[in-house]
């Protein structure tokens, strides 16, 4: 995604914190117009395998969360671009959030209630 893109969604995003970590969250009805609109950044799905097969989000790559220290090196490509991390409700992205956050990841946004309100907006799924 470029600066442009970025830019138009900037207004969208939220602010929170966990913890001590301040992390961005975005809109699931963002992502999904995103989508949509083939403007998607990368998103990454921290659940376990079983999970990600039983149903996720279109365009998502999975790297379970406790995988992610060891197999970061497979996202250095992105590390100066957007990426959306979920998961089920929010725990495990957060622990993914800070260990690509000490890897040097910059553009990281937490997906806003995660699988729990995807699936409650019954947005599509990818099985």
């Amino acid at each position: 995604m470029d600066l442009k893109h970025l830019l138009k969604i900037l207004p969208l995003l939220l602010f929170s914190a966990f913890s001590q970590a301040k992390m961005q969250q975005l809109e699931p009805q963002v992502l999904l117009k995103l989508i949509q609109d083939q403007q998607a950044p990368l998103i990454l799905d921290v659940r376990s395998t079983g999970e990600f097969q039983q149903g996720h989000i279109q365009g998502a790559i999975n790297i379970s969360y406790d995988l992610l220290g060891a197999k970061s090196e497979l996202l250095n490509d992105y590390k100066n671009r957007l990426i959306v991390v979920y998961c089920r409700s929010g725990r495990r992205a957060q622990v993914a959030y800070q260990i690509l956050q000490k890897k040097g990841f910059k553009q990281l946004i937490d997906l806003k209630g995660h699988m729990i309100l995807w699936q409650q907006r019954q947005y599509p799924l990818v099985r």
